[in-house]
């Protein structure tokens, strides 16, 4: 997986002028042959003739190695994924309204591309890209979740099993097809969105407000040093079983409440913080004063998890599952009845 790509002439027509050849092309040229063939069967020939342009074997000088360029194909996929839910995100109406606008999104960039790589394919990879998968695989399900969850709130979508739910999206995006754009292609398309909205609409009577529909909660170190406020109410909270969190906080697992980055807001103290680097990808954030675990800023999802145990008062909401219990602690056990991830 290390071996440096080796730039092979892909077969041209004569006659025909060369033309540019973009990084995103190669890209997404790359991700086609990775739908077709696999990861493990990766050769620059094939990357070239996918992009149909002999000027592409020029673009193996932007690529360190086979890995790096895999990683991209990846990311580039995550990144799509991302925007159509920032898409989502940001449209009026109903949940369903936004679902539907994700999806939308999500296919024309599918078409353009040709395909959407599955982040749960790549257990041929290295370690340190496996990883890297898994945390594009977690960001993409957490906010597909969260959207997921309002649809349950206001009533536009059914009460079922969110992680069923996601399942049900990513599977019909990211299948092992390539697909090209065209009048078909779009029929298609148009048909998947309607039976999607059909499978995942299922209109009921929109559930309770939580608990406590509280304005604004407030959050703090222990010295006191960090402070920072949140907007409620709020919709996620869950326990986090990972041998990181674990040994971050001390403790069995971490509890974290989750909110969009429009909610929160520092008071003071935020250049008192400070980050270690715990992996390629993930940080974690504390007081440098008395060593309080503090919350952790994700600009690229806008999204902030806020460690529970820092909050003060009632927060008008209840943990709601376990995440990563493949990595809990021997020691600890599980005594309520809340979902178990053992991944996720």
């Amino acid at each position: 997986m290390t071996a440096r790509l080796t730039p092979v002439l892909a077969p041209t027509d004569a006659t025909t002028p060369p033309r540019s050849v973009s990084r995103a092309d190669v890209i997404d040229a790359a991700a086609r042959v990775i739908t077709r063939r696999g990861d493990h069967r990766m050769r620059w020939a094939a990357i070239a003739y996918e992009a149909g342009n002999a000027q592409a074997v020029m673009a193996s000088q932007w690529f360190e190695d086979l890995s790096a360029l895999i990683d991209e194909c990846y990311s580039r996929t995550s990144q799509g994924l991302s925007d159509s839910l920032l898409r989502a995100e940001t449209a009026p109406g109903t949940a369903l309204d936004k679902l539907a606008a994700f999806l939308v999104a999500a296919l024309e960039i599918r078409r353009a591309r040709g395909a959407f790589l599955s982040f749960r394919r790549g257990g041929d990879l290295p370690q340190a890209l496996q990883r890297r998968l898994h945390e594009h695989d977690t960001t993409v399900r957490m906010r597909l979740k969260r959207l997921l969850n309002k649809g349950r709130r206001d009533g536009s979508l059914a009460l079922r099993n969110l992680d069923s739910a996601v399942e049900l999206l990513l599977a019909s995006l990211q299948v092992p097809t390539v697909v090209v754009d065209g009048p078909e292609q779009r029929m298609w398309d148009s048909e998947l969105v309607e039976l999607l909205l059909a499978a995942l609409s299922e209109p009921h009577p929109p559930e309770a407000e939580p608990v406590k529909n509280v304005a604004v909660v407030h959050g703090s170190c222990l010295c006191g040093s960090v402070r920072y406020d949140l907007d409620g109410p709020f919709e996620v909270m869950s326990h986090c079983h990972c041998s990181m969190c674990r040994k971050h906080h001390g403790a069995a697992f971490a509890t974290f409440v989750s909110v969009p980055l429009r909610g929160f807001r520092w008071v003071a103290g935020e250049n008192e913080i400070s980050t270690y680097q715990s992996s390629n990808y993930g940080k974690r954030t504390f007081c440098g004063k008395c060593g309080s675990v503090t919350p952790v800023v994700e600009q690229e999802t806008g999204v902030v998890f806020c460690p529970a145990g820092n909050l003060d008062g009632e927060f008008g909401i209840r943990a709601q599952s376990h995440r990563f219990v493949g990595s809990k602690a021997p020691w600890h056990t599980i005594t309520d009845g809340l979902p178990q991830h053992e991944e996720v």
